[in-house]
């Protein structure tokens, strides 16, 4: 009988044990669970703050630039500074941009109006500027072109619908007629059916004739020929026409000594006075060379004479 109370008495011992070690697990829980509850208040509330003082800021600053910038009438546009290379008027320019006078210089999208003026195919470089207090600057680089496309030297030129190309190969077909254009040689062997204004002729014939116009532009070469044509409308060679009528055929390789025969030849046409018809430099040696008879060399001066 003792025994069995001795054993109930340290089953009482274990349970009062227990009982106080899980109340105090249970004291010791709160105190943490409530910390973090304070955690995330103050961070909540540093983010709520903070919040406030970006919105103040940003709706605060916006109102005073717009008081003292975009609503100032200060610096409305008062005055237009061009430099628009004769490619549009004036008039034409505001209407494109939509930037005429009374509006406010800090509403004008600069990277938007340069992209617009820089998409038309005649400009090459568009800048457009604020010059403070209430100007707007815009200046536009034309491209230069270097032939008109036609698909045989009879085609005349026509205002809106012929072709003209520069040294990039962007296409433009001008709207105007002017003498420059009208001077320029052409360049025959192109289909225009595919042609749009903007487009760039991306094309190994007018490489070709891309790299035989600039070494007939270099001065040495220039003083010999002008050209009036060039046709690459064959498949290995080019047929350059010069303002003589005289015609001169060229390889797709070796210009330089293809150059180098063509001054050749020109040397010996001033030493023996004989004019030039056809020759085909594309031969390294014994140069095939037909010149102009006296008759025909003379009528042709007397026709070049009178026009």
């Amino acid at each position: 009988m003792i025994a069995r109370r001795s054993q109930k008495k340290g089953n009482r011992r274990l349970r009062r044990t227990s009982s106080a070690h899980q109340l105090e697990v249970r004291m010791r829980r709160d105190p943490l669970q409530h910390q973090r509850l304070q955690r995330i208040n103050g961070i909540l509330r540093k983010f709520l703050v903070l919040t406030l003082l970006v919105a103040g800021t940003y709706f605060g600053g916006r109102a005073l630039l717009d008081k003292f910038f975009f609503h100032n009438p200060d610096y409305n546009i008062q005055e237009l500074e061009l430099t628009l290379s004769d490619l549009l008027t004036p008039a034409e320019l505001q209407a494109f941009l939509n930037v005429h006078q009374g509006i406010n210089i800090f509403q004008v999208d600069l990277t938007a109006a340069e992209k617009k003026l820089s998409e038309l195919p005649e400009v090459k470089k568009a800048h457009v500027e604020r010059l403070l207090p209430h100007t707007i600057s815009v200046s536009l680089e034309r491209r230069i072109p270097i032939f008109r496309l036609a698909t045989s030297s009879e085609e005349p030129f026509v205002v809106g619908q012929s072709y003209v190309i520069d040294q990039e190969g962007v296409l433009m077909m001008p709207k105007k007629a002017e003498n420059t254009l009208l001077e320029l040689p052409l360049l025959i062997g192109f289909e225009n059916t595919h042609f749009a204004p903007g487009a760039i002729l991306h094309d190994d014939k007018f490489s070709f004739a891309l790299a035989l116009w600039k070494q007939l532009n270099e001065p040495k070469n220039a003083e010999l020929i002008s050209i009036r044509s060039l046709d690459v409308s064959r498949e290995y060679d080019a047929l350059v026409t010069d303002e003589n009528h005289a015609s001169f055929i060229f390889g797709p390789e070796n210009f330089p000594d293809q150059m180098e025969r063509l001054q050749k030849l020109f040397a010996h046409s001033q030493e023996t006075g004989r004019q030039i018809a056809t020759a085909n430099l594309m031969l390294e040696h014994n140069t095939p060379v037909i010149f102009r008879s006296n008759s025909d060399a003379a009528s042709r001066l007397a026709s070049k004479k009178e026009n």
